[in-house]
């Protein structure tokens, strides 16, 4: 049984879950090829697709990375009690500078569903804590949590969790991202194509920010 905080019914964090040699070697193979970084819609921060670099050299495997999904769904079922479907996993590069304004995954800030309705719960593994700056915030909540390298925190990211990141001060903070949606969930709309949309308004975002950075 792995040692944890809950600090909500819905907001745990599990301490221990990879070791110092497990994260570190995550990130060297993360950054093995630096140009599979793209970037996302929060400031300042890349992701990947981690099954993207996988070699007959590294000592990342697409089984160790399954085994990841395994692992981190079972912490997410200890803390959600509900049945759950694995959507994604992504590894995550927050750089000086770089933070996360209070949001809702799943919803607009007035609680109506947006494109990502489906997911449901997430469990982030930190892979590093050699930085300042980075917290998770849940403002509603007066919560601010700064995990311990190989610490999991495991939550419901919607609208009652409305959650940021505090700006990266220095050094560069490393996560993973697995997110779930319930089983037993359905919906009105093709979510692709929602998707589609919102793609388009990121991308307006995201060659503001280039601007304001040349």
């Amino acid at each position: 049984m792995l040692n944890s905080t809950e600090y909500k019914n819905d907001i745990v964090e599990f301490f221990n879950v990879l070791s110092e040699e497990e994260c570190n070697q995550l990130i060297n193979y993360f950054n093995s090829d630096e140009s599979q970084w793209q970037v996302t819609c929060f400031y300042g921060s890349r992701v990947m697709d981690p099954y993207i670099n996988l070699n007959d050299s590294s000592h990342i495997t697409r089984e160790y990375l399954d085994n990841l999904r395994i692992k981190f769904k079972d912490i997410a079922l200890n803390v959600c009690k509900k049945d759950l479907k694995n959507l994604s996993l992504s590894a995550h590069k927050w750089d000086i500078g770089a933070y996360a304004d209070h949001h809702s995954d799943n919803t607009e800030l007035d609680g109506t569903p947006n494109a990502w309705q489906d997911n449901k719960f997430v469990t982030i593994v930190y892979l590093n804590d050699n930085y300042d700056g980075g917290n998770l915030l849940f403002k509603d909540h007066d919560l601010s949590i700064s995990p311990k390298q190989g610490s999991v925190v495991a939550f419901d990211p919607g609208f009652h969790n409305l959650h940021g990141v505090s700006e990266i001060k220095t050094g560069t903070r490393y996560t993973m991202l697995a997110s779930f949606d319930y089983t037993d969930s359905t919906y009105d709309r093709d979510l692709l194509e929602w998707r589609k949309e919102y793609s388009i308004e990121q991308e307006e975002q995201r060659k503001n920010w280039d601007s304001l950075n040349q």
